[in-house]
């Protein structure tokens, strides 16, 4: 759980995801029912069922419900965070990465744009 906490945070300090004006801190396990994107959908389900098997099931004594119900179900969530994490991570980068060459193609083209006027000029 601690695990998922800290992944999807890194998101926000990252500026991957962006936090809700309203809220203090993020992300906000109480807040799921406003849940802003589907990696943090996942964590709630993840705080508020599967965390929750897991503890029913061991505090009555029945480690296979706790086990299939709870703990193996929390260790799919987390996995699917991370997954999601990584993509967009990636994603991000990527756009980052567009920015930069649509910049530096930008220079190039007016520079192109600059020759082609000066030898214009020396043509006359």
């Amino acid at each position: 759980m601690a695990t998922a906490i800290r992944t999807v945070k890194s998101l926000y300090a990252d500026g991957i995801l962006k936090k809700p004006a309203q809220w203090k801190y993020a992300p906000d396990i109480l807040q799921f029912y406003e849940a802003p994107s589907n990696i943090e959908q996942e964590l709630y389900v993840m705080f508020l069922e599967y965390r929750m098997r897991a503890f029913q099931g061991a505090f009555h004594a029945n480690p296979d419900y706790m086990h299939w119900y709870g703990w193996a179900a929390m260790k799919q969530s987390l996995r699917a965070i991370e997954d999601e994490a990584a993509s967009l991570r990636a994603q991000a980068a990527a756009e980052k990465n567009a920015a930069t060459l649509k910049g530096q193609l930008d220079k190039a083209l007016a520079e192109i744009a600059r020759l082609a006027a000066e030898v214009e000029k020396l043509k006359k």
